[in-house]
């Protein structure tokens, strides 16, 4: 079974026409998961993007988990608890969605 990952988008992009997650404070979010799941059974890494600048800051849960869009400090709890349920249940490999990045219009 895939070890649960939370990936945070981290792209960056310093467009008033075209925010970013990063501009919109997703390296400080994973940051403070990072902190918050030290001792948890699953990772939190950073992506690069997923396609969704328009609903930054945006984390997604893997495997077989969903995209939280407009995410904030606020729902590190609501990550946690739906990372640690998607940690501890069983999952088929075979359905898992694999992470792409995506190729994001850089507007800089």
């Amino acid at each position: 079974m895939p070890k649960t990952t939370l990936f945070v988008c981290t792209h960056r992009r310093n467009s008033a026409d075209y925010p970013s997650c990063g501009v919109r404070g997703s390296e400080t979010l994973l940051q403070q998961l990072k902190l918050a799941t030290k001792n948890c059974n699953f990772n939190v890494e950073p992506n690069i993007c997923f396609g969704h600048c328009e609903e930054g800051a945006v984390v997604k849960i893997t495997p077989n988990g969903k995209f939280y869009h407009h995410v904030t400090e606020l729902d590190i709890p609501t990550l946690i608890a739906d990372a640690n349920f998607l940690s501890t249940t069983a999952l088929s490999p075979n359905t898992a969605p694999s992470v792409v990045d995506c190729d994001c219009p850089d507007s800089d």
